[in-house]
């Protein structure tokens, strides 16, 4: 936790979440709401969580584990049993939300439907995360970020231009959909607390690939042509991308005229301001190859820091690329204690991201690591 942070300080202190998903997207909605102060108890199956096993592993946890169930306590139960439904049922008693990720057919199964659920306890707030969404001819099928990134286009627009249609190299739909979920959680618990009864939120990977893809569904209602590729690139700007120097890359984003004035006069060249082919931004997107090639040689012939620093002085968004793990080391990270603490000493892991915010200048932090497998 943040140097004198108390539980009591933060904003979902006092509330009970029973987290019964698993995989990725929504047990980090589960550690939203921990990281918020919740009091979290992960609900396992006996055959445990696959998250567990996903590569690479530590024990009975996993890289992925570590990040998604953090600040949770962990129970298992047989929910195929009458005993492990008991057990639930009594926990449900003293919660105030219920997360799921099961199929339609599961939570009827399980007798975990929402009518079911709040027949008893009206105030009640359910979460469930699906793959598809619990309504239309998609809402059976099993899904994972890769298949959804196809189904909803982000595969499509994710690539070079030339290149193969990619996943992105984040799991965007997973962490994305567990964030629709703790939003949707505390819309719900600003609700109850002003009405007194609870909700049913639902989200899906599904609804949060097409909510990413909102640009390209605009403009193409716009220009009526298909969606690209753009690489490191991107189609409503130029010049934006990546750019090399002497000793390696830099990623340039150019939003505007004035941006690009102050481009040209950090590169010395200020006759591109007043060129024909460069004057307006869509100007400078349909002549972006040609406007690239005439940055690039300048800006190759000196090193990526000099570049970097030259224009970020200047105001035009510029950084070197890097790899994830660099951020262990960037004196930005370490700034603004974006990397918590992650308090296990029988872990390698030692820090962690946590919550990309900070309440009264303090960031939530972790209490504590992911839970063990349960053995009960």
């Amino acid at each position: 936790m943040s140097k004198d942070q108390r539980l009591s300080d933060l904003p979902l202190a006092g509330i009970t979440v029973l987290d019964a998903t698993s995989n990725i997207a929504g047990p980090f909605g589960g550690a939203i709401l921990g990281d918020l102060g919740a009091t979290v108890i992960k609900i396992e199956t006996p055959a445990a969580d696959a998250a567990r096993t996903m590569s690479p592993v530590e024990g009975d946890r996993s890289a992925y584990f570590h990040i998604v169930n953090r600040n949770k306590s962990a129970v298992t139960l047989d929910l195929k049993s009458e005993a492990g439904r008991l057990v639930l049922d009594n926990l449900l008693d003293s919660a105030d939300v219920l997360l799921t990720n099961f199929l339609p057919e599961k939570l009827a199964q399980y007798h975990l439907t929402p009518d079911e659920l709040m027949a008893k306890r009206p105030g009640l707030i359910i979460g469930n995360l699906s793959s598809y969404g619990s309504e239309g001819p998609s809402r059976h099928f099993p899904g994972y970020d890769a298949t959804v990134q196809a189904r909803t286009g982000i595969m499509q627009v994710t690539g070079e231009r030339s290149g193969e249609p990619v996943r992105t190299g984040i799991s965007v739909l997973d962490i994305g959909g567990g964030t629709w979920l703790a939003l949707g959680i505390l819309a719900a618990l600003i609700k109850r607390e002003k009405t007194g009864t609870g909700s049913v939120i639902e989200t899906s990977l599904y609804e949060t690939g097409v909510s990413w893809v909102s640009y390209h569904l605009s403009a193409f209602q716009v220009t009526n042509a298909p969606s690209i590729r753009s690489g490191s690139g991107h189609p409503a700007f130029a010049p934006y991308g990546l750019f090399k120097t002497s000793d390696g890359e830099i990623m340039i984003g150019v939003g505007n005229n004035v941006i690009f004035a102050r481009l040209c006069a950090v590169i010395s060249r200020e006759d591109l301001i007043i060129n024909e082919k460069f004057k307006e931004n869509v100007d400078r997107v349909k002549n972006n190859t040609q406007l690239e090639a005439e940055i690039e040689r300048i800006l190759v012939g000196k090193s990526s820091k000099h570049w970097v620093e030259l224009l970020a002085a200047s105001g035009v968004p510029a950084d070197h690329l890097a790899l994830p793990e660099d951020l262990l080391s960037d004196p930005q990270a370490a700034a603004l204690d974006i990397l918590v603490d992650y308090p296990d000493p029988t872990s390698k892991v030692k820090k962690i991201p946590g919550l990309p915010f900070r309440i009264d200048g303090k960031r939530p932090g972790i209490r504590n690591p992911a839970p063990h497998k349960d053995q009960v």
